[in-house]
Protein backbone atom coordinates (compact mmCIF):
# COMPACT_ATOMS: atom_id res chain seq x y z
CA UNK A 1 0.00 0.00 0.00
CA UNK A 2 1.28 3.15 -0.88
CA UNK A 3 2.28 5.79 2.07
CA UNK A 4 -0.29 8.53 2.41
CA UNK A 5 1.42 11.87 1.49
CA UNK A 6 2.94 14.39 3.60
CA UNK A 7 6.47 15.59 4.21
CA UNK A 8 8.53 15.35 6.94
CA UNK A 9 11.60 17.82 6.94
CA UNK A 10 14.88 16.29 7.28
CA UNK A 11 15.51 12.44 7.48
CA UNK A 12 12.61 10.82 10.25
CA UNK A 13 15.23 10.18 13.98
CA UNK A 14 18.31 12.28 11.74
CA UNK A 15 18.95 15.43 12.85
CA UNK A 16 20.65 18.09 10.79
CA UNK A 17 24.04 19.60 11.79
CA UNK A 18 22.93 22.48 14.02
CA UNK A 19 23.40 26.14 12.74
CA UNK A 20 26.20 26.64 14.92
CA UNK A 21 28.63 24.66 13.71
CA UNK A 22 31.48 26.29 12.67
CA UNK A 23 32.06 26.28 8.96
CA UNK A 24 35.56 25.91 7.23
CA UNK A 25 36.67 29.11 5.36
CA UNK A 26 36.72 28.40 1.12
CA UNK A 27 36.84 30.57 -1.56
CA UNK A 28 34.49 33.51 -2.02
CA UNK A 29 33.72 32.59 -5.72
CA UNK A 30 32.03 29.47 -4.73
CA UNK A 31 28.39 28.84 -4.40
CA UNK A 32 26.78 28.63 -0.85
CA UNK A 33 24.79 26.21 0.17
CA UNK A 34 21.73 25.87 2.31
CA UNK A 35 19.69 23.37 3.79
CA UNK A 36 15.78 22.93 4.11
CA UNK A 37 15.28 26.27 3.82
CA UNK A 38 18.08 27.31 5.74
CA UNK A 39 20.90 29.45 3.96
CA UNK A 40 24.53 27.18 4.28
CA UNK A 41 27.87 29.22 4.21
CA UNK A 42 30.17 28.31 2.03
CA UNK A 43 33.56 30.74 2.03
CA UNK A 44 37.12 29.77 1.31
CA UNK A 45 40.81 31.41 1.90
CA UNK A 46 43.02 32.56 -0.51
CA UNK A 47 46.24 32.24 -1.37
CA UNK A 48 49.32 34.31 -1.24
CA UNK A 49 50.96 35.68 -3.54
CA UNK A 50 54.77 35.04 -4.05
CA UNK A 51 57.15 37.67 -5.59
CA UNK A 52 60.68 36.83 -6.93
CA UNK A 53 63.58 39.50 -7.02
CA UNK A 54 66.88 38.70 -9.20
CA UNK A 55 69.99 40.43 -9.65
CA UNK A 56 73.14 39.92 -11.85
CA UNK A 57 76.77 39.79 -10.59
CA UNK A 58 78.49 42.72 -10.08
CA UNK A 59 81.07 43.33 -13.27
CA UNK A 60 84.72 44.64 -12.83
CA UNK A 61 86.49 46.26 -15.33
CA UNK A 62 89.50 44.00 -17.22
CA UNK A 63 92.77 44.55 -16.29
CA UNK A 64 93.46 45.76 -20.07
CA UNK A 65 90.33 48.09 -19.50
CA UNK A 66 91.06 50.10 -17.05
CA UNK A 67 94.83 50.40 -17.93
CA UNK A 68 93.55 51.68 -21.18
CA UNK A 69 95.53 49.32 -23.44
CA UNK A 70 94.28 47.91 -27.03
CA UNK A 71 92.92 44.52 -27.76
CA UNK A 72 92.18 42.70 -31.48
CA UNK A 73 88.43 43.49 -32.88
CA UNK A 74 86.82 39.88 -32.66
CA UNK A 75 86.69 38.32 -36.55
CA UNK A 76 82.71 38.46 -37.52
CA UNK A 77 81.11 35.04 -37.62
CA UNK A 78 80.19 34.11 -40.99
CA UNK A 79 76.40 34.05 -41.29
CA UNK A 80 75.34 30.00 -41.81
CA UNK A 81 74.35 29.17 -45.43
CA UNK A 82 70.58 29.22 -46.80
CA UNK A 83 68.94 26.36 -46.57
CA UNK A 84 67.95 24.39 -49.69
CA UNK A 85 63.71 24.38 -50.37
CA UNK A 86 64.02 20.39 -49.63
CA UNK A 87 65.73 20.93 -45.92
CA UNK A 88 63.70 23.77 -45.10
CA UNK A 89 60.62 21.89 -45.86
CA UNK A 90 61.59 18.74 -43.73
CA UNK A 91 62.21 21.32 -40.43
CA UNK A 92 58.56 22.32 -41.46
CA UNK A 93 57.62 18.71 -41.45
CA UNK A 94 58.82 17.76 -38.03
CA UNK A 95 57.76 20.75 -36.45
CA UNK A 96 54.29 19.42 -37.43
CA UNK A 97 54.78 15.93 -35.83
CA UNK A 98 55.93 17.88 -32.84
CA UNK A 99 52.60 19.72 -32.72
CA UNK A 100 50.31 17.92 -34.63
CA UNK A 101 49.98 15.33 -31.84
CA UNK A 102 49.74 17.42 -28.95
CA UNK A 103 47.45 19.39 -30.68
CA UNK A 104 45.08 16.79 -31.14
CA UNK A 105 45.27 15.12 -27.54
CA UNK A 106 43.90 19.02 -26.71
CA UNK A 107 41.19 18.69 -28.63
CA UNK A 108 40.04 15.50 -27.62
CA UNK A 109 40.32 16.19 -23.87
CA UNK A 110 37.03 15.49 -22.37
CA UNK A 111 37.14 16.67 -18.78
CA UNK A 112 39.46 19.30 -16.62
CA UNK A 113 42.32 16.53 -15.50
CA UNK A 114 43.08 15.25 -19.46
CA UNK A 115 42.70 18.98 -20.72
CA UNK A 116 45.62 20.07 -18.40
CA UNK A 117 48.05 17.12 -19.19
CA UNK A 118 47.19 17.95 -23.27
CA UNK A 119 47.72 21.76 -22.91
CA UNK A 120 50.87 21.18 -20.66
CA UNK A 121 51.92 18.71 -23.55
CA UNK A 122 51.60 21.68 -25.97
CA UNK A 123 53.29 24.17 -24.42
CA UNK A 124 56.43 22.13 -24.19
CA UNK A 125 56.15 21.03 -27.87
CA UNK A 126 55.95 24.90 -29.10
CA UNK A 127 58.85 25.51 -26.21
CA UNK A 128 61.16 22.81 -28.40
CA UNK A 129 59.42 23.95 -31.82
CA UNK A 130 60.25 27.35 -31.45
CA UNK A 131 64.74 27.37 -31.02
CA UNK A 132 64.76 25.51 -34.33
CA UNK A 133 63.60 28.54 -36.18
CA UNK A 134 66.02 30.89 -34.63
CA UNK A 135 69.72 30.38 -35.74
CA UNK A 136 69.52 29.20 -39.52
CA UNK A 137 69.04 31.41 -42.80
CA UNK A 138 65.68 30.23 -44.70
CA UNK A 139 66.10 29.90 -48.18
CA UNK A 140 64.73 33.10 -50.20
CA UNK A 141 61.16 31.21 -50.87
CA UNK A 142 60.70 31.22 -47.31
CA UNK A 143 62.06 34.16 -45.92
CA UNK A 144 58.75 36.30 -45.57
CA UNK A 145 57.16 33.07 -43.47
CA UNK A 146 60.29 32.56 -41.83
CA UNK A 147 60.11 35.93 -39.90
CA UNK A 148 56.26 35.14 -39.35
CA UNK A 149 57.13 31.48 -37.91
CA UNK A 150 59.49 32.97 -35.50
CA UNK A 151 57.29 35.26 -34.02
CA UNK A 152 53.92 32.86 -33.86
CA UNK A 153 56.39 30.18 -31.79
CA UNK A 154 57.56 33.00 -29.56
CA UNK A 155 54.04 34.20 -28.80
CA UNK A 156 52.82 30.42 -29.00
CA UNK A 157 55.08 29.02 -26.21
CA UNK A 158 53.61 32.11 -23.81
CA UNK A 159 49.91 31.08 -24.76
CA UNK A 160 49.93 27.14 -24.35
CA UNK A 161 51.76 28.14 -21.10
CA UNK A 162 48.78 30.61 -19.96
CA UNK A 163 46.54 27.80 -20.59
CA UNK A 164 48.07 24.89 -18.74
CA UNK A 165 47.47 27.63 -16.32
CA UNK A 166 43.97 28.07 -16.73
CA UNK A 167 42.91 24.41 -16.77
CA UNK A 168 44.95 24.06 -13.55
CA UNK A 169 42.76 26.14 -11.98
CA UNK A 170 39.45 24.88 -13.52
CA UNK A 171 39.14 28.46 -15.80
CA UNK A 172 39.35 26.00 -18.78
CA UNK A 173 38.02 22.63 -18.29
CA UNK A 174 37.32 20.44 -21.50
CA UNK A 175 39.21 20.31 -24.68
CA UNK A 176 36.53 22.71 -26.78
CA UNK A 177 36.86 25.25 -24.69
CA UNK A 178 40.69 25.28 -25.35
CA UNK A 179 40.44 24.55 -28.75
CA UNK A 180 38.60 28.35 -29.21
CA UNK A 181 40.94 29.93 -26.87
CA UNK A 182 43.87 28.83 -28.93
CA UNK A 183 42.33 29.06 -32.23
CA UNK A 184 41.13 32.58 -31.39
CA UNK A 185 44.47 34.44 -29.92
CA UNK A 186 47.53 36.69 -31.85
CA UNK A 187 49.57 33.95 -31.73
CA UNK A 188 47.55 31.31 -33.61
CA UNK A 189 46.96 34.57 -36.42
CA UNK A 190 50.54 34.88 -36.45
CA UNK A 191 51.05 31.44 -37.22
CA UNK A 192 48.13 31.34 -40.25
CA UNK A 193 50.26 34.43 -41.51
CA UNK A 194 53.20 32.62 -41.72
CA UNK A 195 51.67 29.79 -43.64
CA UNK A 196 50.30 31.76 -46.20
CA UNK A 197 53.58 33.75 -46.58
CA UNK A 198 54.75 30.15 -47.22
CA UNK A 199 52.33 30.03 -50.47
CA UNK A 200 52.42 26.95 -51.79
CA UNK A 201 56.37 26.26 -51.84
CA UNK A 202 55.89 24.81 -48.32
CA UNK A 203 53.41 22.65 -46.16
CA UNK A 204 52.75 23.35 -42.81
CA UNK A 205 50.10 24.19 -39.52
CA UNK A 206 47.38 22.01 -41.17
CA UNK A 207 46.44 20.55 -37.07
CA UNK A 208 45.78 24.47 -36.63
CA UNK A 209 42.25 25.45 -37.46
CA UNK A 210 40.24 28.31 -38.25
CA UNK A 211 39.10 29.92 -35.21
CA UNK A 212 36.09 28.53 -33.05
CA UNK A 213 34.15 30.89 -30.87
CA UNK A 214 33.73 30.39 -27.45
CA UNK A 215 30.15 28.95 -26.71
CA UNK A 216 27.91 29.18 -23.69
CA UNK A 217 25.42 26.09 -23.83
CA UNK A 218 23.38 25.43 -21.41
CA UNK A 219 20.21 22.82 -20.95
CA UNK A 220 16.91 23.02 -19.70
CA UNK A 221 15.89 23.76 -15.98
CA UNK A 222 15.40 20.43 -14.49
CA UNK A 223 16.83 18.20 -17.25
CA UNK A 224 18.17 14.44 -16.14
CA UNK A 225 21.75 14.55 -17.04
CA UNK A 226 21.59 10.94 -15.75
CA UNK A 227 18.07 8.98 -15.02
CA UNK A 228 17.98 6.64 -12.78
CA UNK A 229 15.39 4.56 -11.64
CA UNK A 230 13.15 6.81 -9.45
CA UNK A 231 10.59 4.39 -7.51
CA UNK A 232 10.64 5.71 -4.05
CA UNK A 233 8.03 8.28 -2.12
CA UNK A 234 11.15 10.73 -1.11
CA UNK A 235 11.23 14.08 -2.76
CA UNK A 236 14.72 15.89 -2.83
CA UNK A 237 14.72 20.36 -4.21
CA UNK A 238 17.42 22.58 -5.48
CA UNK A 239 16.89 25.97 -5.26
CA UNK A 240 19.33 27.48 -7.46
CA UNK A 241 16.95 30.81 -7.30
CA UNK A 242 19.80 33.11 -5.91
CA UNK A 243 22.79 31.67 -8.03
CA UNK A 244 24.01 33.62 -11.37
CA UNK A 245 25.72 30.04 -12.03
CA UNK A 246 23.96 26.77 -13.00
CA UNK A 247 24.63 23.69 -11.33
CA UNK A 248 24.48 19.94 -11.71
CA UNK A 249 23.64 17.96 -8.65
CA UNK A 250 23.98 13.85 -8.53
CA UNK A 251 22.80 11.88 -5.35
CA UNK A 252 25.29 9.04 -5.09
CA UNK A 253 24.59 6.48 -2.51
CA UNK A 254 26.66 6.62 0.67
CA UNK A 255 30.49 5.15 -0.34
CA UNK A 256 28.99 4.40 -4.14
CA UNK A 257 30.96 5.43 -7.13
CA UNK A 258 28.03 5.73 -9.15
CA UNK A 259 25.37 8.17 -9.06
CA UNK A 260 21.84 7.24 -8.66
CA UNK A 261 20.65 10.49 -10.83
CA UNK A 262 22.08 13.24 -12.18
CA UNK A 263 19.68 16.62 -12.49
CA UNK A 264 20.52 20.24 -14.41
CA UNK A 265 19.10 23.47 -12.56
CA UNK A 266 19.88 26.78 -14.26
CA UNK A 267 20.71 29.70 -12.48
CA UNK A 268 17.72 31.63 -11.29
CA UNK A 269 15.62 28.14 -10.89
CA UNK A 270 14.44 25.82 -8.43
CA UNK A 271 13.44 21.72 -9.15
CA UNK A 272 11.95 19.15 -7.62
CA UNK A 273 13.19 15.39 -7.83
CA UNK A 274 10.53 13.50 -6.81
CA UNK A 275 10.41 9.30 -5.81
CA UNK A 276 13.35 9.24 -4.71
CA UNK A 277 14.42 5.58 -3.01
CA UNK A 278 15.08 4.70 0.88
CA UNK A 279 18.61 4.97 1.31
CA UNK A 280 22.10 6.81 2.60
CA UNK A 281 22.95 9.65 -0.18
CA UNK A 282 25.95 12.03 -1.01
CA UNK A 283 24.99 14.98 -2.81
CA UNK A 284 27.39 16.38 -5.06
CA UNK A 285 27.57 19.22 -7.15
CA UNK A 286 29.41 20.64 -10.21
CA UNK A 287 29.14 24.35 -11.05
CA UNK A 288 30.34 26.15 -14.42
CA UNK A 289 29.78 27.88 -17.68
CA UNK A 290 28.52 26.09 -20.75
CA UNK A 291 27.29 22.89 -20.84
CA UNK A 292 29.27 20.31 -23.39
CA UNK A 293 27.35 17.15 -23.77
CA UNK A 294 29.98 15.48 -25.58
CA UNK A 295 32.06 15.42 -22.61
CA UNK A 296 29.14 15.39 -20.13
CA UNK A 297 30.19 18.62 -18.26
CA UNK A 298 31.10 22.25 -17.90
CA UNK A 299 34.05 23.67 -20.58
CA UNK A 300 34.82 26.58 -18.36
CA UNK A 301 34.86 27.93 -14.67
CA UNK A 302 34.04 24.44 -13.05
CA UNK A 303 34.28 23.80 -9.51
CA UNK A 304 33.63 20.46 -7.99
CA UNK A 305 32.03 20.24 -4.66
CA UNK A 306 30.30 17.82 -2.36
CA UNK A 307 27.89 18.15 1.10
CA UNK A 308 30.50 16.75 4.06
CA UNK A 309 26.84 14.72 5.72
CA UNK A 310 24.84 12.05 4.88
CA UNK A 311 21.13 12.93 3.13
CA UNK A 312 18.84 10.07 4.47
CA UNK A 313 15.57 9.15 3.11
CA UNK A 314 13.14 6.81 4.65
CA UNK A 315 9.45 5.94 4.78
CA UNK A 316 6.81 4.57 6.36
CA UNK A 317 3.33 4.00 6.72
CA UNK A 318 2.43 7.07 7.68
CA UNK A 319 5.19 9.84 6.18
CA UNK A 320 8.00 9.95 3.66
CA UNK A 321 11.47 12.06 4.15
CA UNK A 322 11.81 15.56 1.77
CA UNK A 323 14.88 17.28 1.62
CA UNK A 324 15.55 20.71 0.11
CA UNK A 325 19.00 22.55 -0.17
CA UNK A 326 19.52 26.09 -0.91
CA UNK A 327 21.94 27.29 -3.35
CA UNK A 328 23.27 31.13 -2.86
CA UNK A 329 25.82 33.48 -2.50
CA UNK A 330 25.66 34.50 0.99
CA UNK A 331 26.59 34.32 4.46
CA UNK A 332 25.23 32.18 7.09
CA UNK A 333 24.40 28.29 6.95
CA UNK A 334 24.05 25.29 8.59
CA UNK A 335 26.04 22.53 6.39
CA UNK A 336 29.67 22.09 5.13
CA UNK A 337 30.82 21.19 2.05
CA UNK A 338 33.89 20.19 0.82
CA UNK A 339 36.08 20.21 -2.61
CA UNK A 340 36.14 17.32 -5.14
CA UNK A 341 38.93 16.29 -7.53
CA UNK A 342 37.18 16.35 -11.09
CA UNK A 343 38.35 12.97 -11.47
CA UNK A 344 36.42 11.82 -8.45
CA UNK A 345 33.15 13.39 -9.44
CA UNK A 346 30.50 10.32 -9.70
CA UNK A 347 29.00 9.83 -13.22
Amino acid sequence: MAPPTGPVIGGPGTGWPSGDRVTPTRSSNKLVVGVVAVVLVLVCGVAGVAAVVSGGPEQKPTAAGAAGGSSASPTPSKAPEPLTVAAYQTLLTEVDALMGPAWQKVVAAKNQTATAEAAQALAEAAKASGPRFAYLTPPKEAAAGHEQIKRAFDSLSSDFSTLAGSTKSGEICAGSSAVAQVTGSQSATYLREAVKAFGSTFTFGAWLPAPVAQQTRTLANGTMVKKGTLNGSGEFTINNSGSETDVVVSLVPNGAKVATFTVYVSAGKTFKVKKVKDGSYQVYMATGVDWDAGVVGFTRSCEFEKFADVFEFKTTSRQYTTWEITLKAGIGGNADTDSVNPGDFPQ
